[in-house]
């Protein structure tokens, strides 16, 4: 299990191609369901694989996950040249403040006089309940949780304490209880439905919910979910009393009801289309940047890659600045490193990379390949940026003799078949959900995670995978520095990977919706939105 599944899941989502034609008899009954008062109703491309936060996965899931539950710590926000936008910054949201103590672990004072919307109150033990599911059912993003804590490290120290110590030393320990698969359920709830059942999922939940969050589940359905305020909410009641989520699984449609004001907010319609939304009076559109890292893959584990000059040739033959400006609109911002500029440790490794013909025939000229070669590039189908880049690549890689063969997979088995290690080269993307160096590389890079554990690359240094492992145990800031520097110096030197940009969280809007921010991790909260 790894990001790149949410990845893929935000590509299709976000930048889906235009699919159904609009029916006027689908537009007409959308339109009739228009809404008096706060009501936010949002245009989605499917319905969510499981509303279960130990379980959910993809972006549809996790929308849920956001207004239901609640976790220790919640996500800030920041102002950007005089906008508001989300930042990664852990504020309180069920724990009123914290201790990190020097071995790492933490202590969580619990706000006190809350329940869930059932009534059922709130206490350390749920969160004790919560983890201990997570670690046991093993499922969806639990692997985050996991490899940091074990049931032996949950300790309960009153009614509204708890102490939660890592099993090995871990600086970002604090940013999982930020994350969603962490949301706090109802102990009752659950063990009344089915209960928890090791490394299994708990069917029940995946389409019923129990939180602590400002919305309830009120009803659930293949083509509409709706979400109330909860009346038992501990925090301020939201401007937005109910979110009705409708299934339109067209981007054409979607952006059609938007136009109209029949939905609010749609979530699926190509980034080409943006600027065109733009030009409604009564729509707006509303980007940030994102934790996420695209690239273009080169398997060491497939000749000619497995040659270095090879790679290099590639670093000087591909314009980068290029791919990233006509492939995805505007909407992404060009990275010269493997994490965004925004992650710890950020340095620009790759600056050096620029478009050189003549230095990429010196080394095509050095490895043995002076007339070139033929090779295939895969990329997932239906994605529109992954086929510009495919189509502009070719023409590039073409000056200095490579033929790109180009070569559409399925989303559903791109990431399985990548990890063979039987694809010369690739278009992917990465999503560091904690924004951690760690995150954004050692899954990555490491020798450890070779395959289909998360290094495509097939990519082998053990002084890369040493680093990357110390760095990940270090509570000192400078020392981290220095080693996910070196990190990214040998990545670059070695031409493990072509970085290409940072793909923004692009969402339109109709204009009577404010304080809709963007976060980095691509998450929703409802709840700050007000309408008006």
């Amino acid at each position: 299990m790894n990001r790149r599944i949410v990845a893929v899941v935000i590509v299709v989502i976000v930048i889906a191609a235009i699919g159904l034609g609009v029916t006027e008899g689908y537009l007409h009954s959308h339109s009739a369901k228009q809404q008096s008062g706060n009501t936010l109703i949002i245009a989605s491309s499917a319905t969510p694989t499981s509303i279960d936060p130990a379980v959910a996965f993809d972006t549809n899931s996790v929308f849920f996950d956001d207004q239901i539950y609640q976790t220790l710590i919640g996500y800030g926000t920041t102002t950007v040249n005089g906008q508001t936008v989300g930042s990664l910054t852990p504020v309180p949201e069920l724990a009123t403040n914290w201790t990190v103590n020097p071995n790492g672990s933490i202590l969580f004072n619990l706000r006190q006089n809350v329940t869930f919307s059932n009534g059922d109150p709130f206490n350390a033990t749920d969160v004790q309940f919560t983890l201990d599911r997570v670690i046991t059912m093993s499922q969806g993003a639990s692997f985050h949780v996991a490899q940091f804590l074990n049931e032996s490290g949950i300790h309960v120290l009153g009614p509204y304490k708890i102490l939660l110590v890592p099993q090995a030393p871990y600086p970002w320990f604090l940013n999982l209880f930020q994350l969603w698969v962490t949301g706090i359920v109802d102990p009752n709830y659950v063990n009344d439905h089915g209960g928890v059942q090791k490394d299994s999922v708990n069917p029940y939940m995946s389409d019923h919910a129990m939180g602590t969050g400002p919305y309830m589940l009120q009803s659930y359905s293949s083509s509409e979910i709706v979400l109330v305020a909860n009346p038992h909410y501990w925090g301020p009641q939201p401007n937005v009393t109910k979110i009705i989520y409708e299934v339109v699984p067209s981007p054409a449609t979607q952006e059609t009801l938007l136009e109209k004001g029949s939905v609010n907010v749609a979530l699926n319609i190509p980034l080409n289309q943006m600027s065109t939304l733009s030009n409604y009076t009564n729509l707006k559109v509303k980007a940030g940047p994102t934790s996420s890292e695209y690239y273009i893959g080169l398997d060491e584990n497939v000749t000619p890659f497995n040659n270095l000059d090879v790679r290099k040739a590639i670093e000087y033959a591909v314009n980068a600045t290029q791919l990233t400006q006509f492939s995805t609109f505007g909407y992404g911002l060009p990275i010269q490193s493997v994490i965004a500029p925004t992650i710890e440790s950020y340095i620009p490794a790759f600056k050096n990379y620029t478009q050189n013909l003549t230095l990429a025939q010196e080394y095509l000229d050095k490895a043995g390949y002076p007339h070139g070669f033929t090779t295939t590039f895969y990329y997932t189908s239906g994605d529109p940026i992954g086929s510009s880049i495919a189509t502009i690549l070719q023409q590039q890689l073409a000056r200095i003799n490579i033929t790109l063969k180009l070569q559409s997979v399925e989303s559903a088995t791109f990431n399985d078949e990548v990890g063979l290690g039987q694809w010369p080269m690739f278009y992917e993307g990465w999503v560091n959900l904690l924004a951690t160096p760690d995150d954004g590389m050692r899954p990555l890079f490491s020798s450890l995670n070779i395959g289909i554990y998360g290094n495509y690359n097939y990519f082998n240094n053990s002084t890369v995978t040493n680093d990357l492992i110390q760095a990940g145990k270090d509570y000192n800031q400078t020392q981290r520095d220095k080693l996910y520097q070196q990190v990214q110096d040998i990545l670059a030197q070695q031409a493990v990977e072509v970085p290409l940009f940072n793909l923004e969280n692009v969402i339109p809007m109709t204009t009577n919706v404010h304080d809709l921010y963007i976060y980095p991790t691509f998450d929703i909260f409802v709840y700050q939105v007000k309408m008006g």
